[in-house]
């Protein structure tokens, strides 16, 4: 270790760093091999053992000081990975699922102890840069005025305008884009008209396919066999899941190296049946039911994902460049791109991380505070980048000083803004 740190390192907190790097690698491994998919005790088990390192650090005297940077950096991890796993677009059927995991509410506790303790001072976050605030500024504004126009008022094609024959091919070569007696528009879903909707099946990318038929569908069919032996309806189930696992063993498939990202998930999938790292989607007999979202929320989410990809690769965050970095390299392999990285970037991982270093960026999570900033921009005009750089200065990059004793806040919720939901 550089910091000459070594003979300070106690017993525990060696197997914690160790036991730290075996959850990572395992973590990782499956993430590459399945498509992105995260296990939930891994990740959980992972923020946990990161926050307890934190304590021993913080614990012993000669580690504090060499140590704090490190301390920031892990303590950050471990938030932003539970908090992805929260972010998850779940069935609705699974909502609490994670909360209701024996782990989570251990990392609920060790973040409170790294508070109480003081940690609440590492996570502030460093004062961004004139430069830094100028492409945020820049890029903000930019974001915001492209996406915020209605983009819901086209008029729908009239296949009445049109012969039988070509009606047919356009229904065939365009079913996302073509209807028979299409509604008139707008066409979005305004706040307060949400739905819910519901399909028998899914689409996965086919590694997790494989491993979701291996490893729950049909061994939960067994079961059922061993309780019921003989039954040849389950016998057949069994057959036809084995079956179907093995077809998809021998699909090979040519990895899209361009996303296309028409719209988030739906058109993409529907167009193109390949995940934005370019794996192909199977169906799989998943049953899922989601919430549609709102206009708002749709314009929110395209703003977060412009703003995280026009600013990597410009020294406005560390972590965020160094993921570009390993996406443009060969090492990426069919996850990067050298032509378009930032096409790559999971924009969601992205916004999480700069929201932490810079604090301005939690408005374009929330909804009346989002809308508030597009109205203060839309009235600024050719002045809205130097008002935009202006508030960011003004909130700093520091937290507001009752979030900065490590004390509780009412309820007994940790102080810091990084509250988790309650279980």
């Amino acid at each position: 270790m550089s910091d000459g740190s070594r003979d300070a390192l106690t017993p525990r907190l060696q197997a914690l760093l160790e036991q730290e790097t075996r959850l990572d690698g395992q973590l990782r491994r499956l993430e590459e091999s399945l498509s992105g998919l995260r296990d939930i005790d891994l990740v959980l088990s992972l923020a946990s053992t990161r926050l307890s390192i934190c304590m021993e650090v913080m614990a012993t005297a000669a580690l504090r000081e060499p140590w704090a940077a490190r301390m920031t950096e892990k303590a950050r991890s471990a938030l932003r990975s539970v908090e992805g796993l929260l972010g998850e677009n779940v069935s609705e059927d699974q909502r609490g699922v994670i909360q209701s995991d024996p782990r989570y509410a251990e990392v609920r506790q060790r973040l409170q102890e790294f508070l109480l303790a003081g940690g609440a001072g590492l996570l502030e976050a460093d004062t961004p840069s004139a430069r830094s605030r100028r492409i945020l500024s820049r890029t903000i504004v930019s974001a915001v005025r492209k996406f915020t126009g209605a983009d819901d008022r086209y008029v729908p094609l009239d296949l009445e305008d049109y012969p039988p024959l070509v009606r047919k091919v356009l229904l065939l070569l365009f079913p996302v884009f073509v209807r028979e007696h299409p509604q008139p528009p707008p066409y979005g879903i305004e706040e307060g008209q949400e739905v819910t909707y519901s399909a028998p099946r899914m689409k996965l990318p086919l590694a997790q396919a494989i491993f979701y038929l291996e490893n729950e569908v049909i061994p939960a069919l067994e079961k059922q066999l061993t309780d019921r032996p003989g039954d040849p309806g389950i016998q057949e189930e069994i057959r036809r899941n084995r079956e179907r696992t093995e077809y998809l063993r021998t699909l090979r498939f040519f990895p899209r190296s361009t996303p296309v990202l028409l719209e988030h998930g739906f058109y993409t999938d529907g167009m193109t049946s390949y995940t934005a790292d370019g794996e192909l989607l199977v169906p799989v007999q998943l049953p899922v039911s989601f919430r549609s979202g709102t206009n708002l929320d749709r314009v929110m989410e395209q703003v977060r994902m412009e703003v995280v990809r026009r600013i990597a690769g410009r020294g406005v965050s560390r972590e965020v460049d160094h993921q570009y970095r390993w996406l443009r390299s060969l090492e990426s392999g069919i996850r990067g791109s050298s032509r378009t990285a930032s096409m790559k970037l999971d924009t969601a991982w992205g916004y999480r991380v700069l929201k932490q270093e810079i604090p301005f960026l939690a408005r374009l999570s929330d909804k009346m505070k989002f809308v508030e900033l597009a109205e203060q921009i839309r009235v600024a005009g050719g002045s809205a980048e130097r008002r935009v750089d202006r508030m960011i200065e003004r909130e700093g990059g520091g937290l507001p000083e009752r979030q900065r004793t490590g004390g509780e806040q009412s309820g007994g919720e940790p102080a810091g803004g990084l509250n988790f939901p309650k279980t």
